[in-house]
């Protein structure tokens, strides 16, 4: 749970190795370690990288939120550039008048429908390189209580679930929830009003939940890396070795 409270040291003053400290490399469970003198794929590379940022950030996920839009990006430069505003979206819903130190983290994956068409048997078909795009956000979790307590916004939610809240009959985390929901579907233009347009939902088991979003690297569709939104994700960018930017080129 995060509340605005801790002051973190400005990490611009702090050396390179201090800011993006290299991840341990020593796999601990037996499985991985008897693994290690294999040949990977870069997504299983990937998704080790990953996880070791998360234990080493100290990152806590417990929300997915997945977002499909009326008249969605093809381009994923373009569906960077709109990233950037979501992500500003989804923070000033939580801390309107300014953001803490210690706030919220978010990540960013990129899918493209129909992504894996052109699999197995499938070769001899064409690319769908020009297939609508969606994201995923993996969030950490306000403090519900400080959440409730603090004035950061006005909130925007049913009689229906006004009703049950009134009755005991529907939790925090579900009005957090809904009324982030809403708040997405008002500031975001994109974001049809449909049930369908956005789903928040647990995050679950962190390693399961690493390899659903990073499955377009099993896919022909996408170059290299760039199902993963550096630039708005809050993540160390110092693994790729280059400026930000230029982190998606080739």
């Amino acid at each position: 749970m995060k509340s605005p409270v801790k002051k973190r040291t400005d990490e611009s003053t702090l050396p390179m190795e201090m800011v993006c400290p290299k991840i341990n490399d020593n796999l601990k469970d037996t499985e991985n370690s008897a693994l290690r003198h294999l040949p990977h794929s870069k997504r299983w590379s990937t998704e080790t990288w990953l996880k070791g940022l998360i234990e080493q950030e100290n990152l806590d996920f417990k929300d997915f939120i997945s977002i499909s839009f009326h008249n969605p990006n093809k381009d994923v430069v373009d569906q960077y550039l709109d990233n950037d505003h979501i992500k500003n979206v989804i923070l000033d819903f939580f801390y309107k008048n300014s953001k803490p130190d210690n706030r919220i983290r978010l990540w960013f994956f990129i899918e493209r429908e129909s992504m894996f068409f052109r699999q197995a048997k499938n070769q001899h078909l064409e690319l769908v390189q020009g297939g609508d795009l969606h994201i995923h956000i993996l969030m950490e979790r306000v403090d519900l209580d400080w959440w409730l307590k603090s004035k950061n916004r006005n909130i925007t939610l049913k009689k229906k679930t006004l009703y049950r809240v009134m009755t005991g009959n529907f939790t925090r985390l579900e009005l957090m929830r809904e009324t982030l929901i809403n708040h997405i579907k008002d500031k975001v233009w994109r974001c049809p009003k449909s049930k369908q347009g956005v789903d928040i939902r647990d995050s679950g088991k962190i390693k399961k939940r690493i390899h659903y979003v990073n499955k377009s690297l099993s896919s022909v569709e996408f170059d290299k890396w760039e199902h993963i939104d550096f630039a708005n994700s809050d993540l160390p960018i110092c693994p790729v070795n280059k400026p930000k930017a230029l982190i998606h080129s080739k």
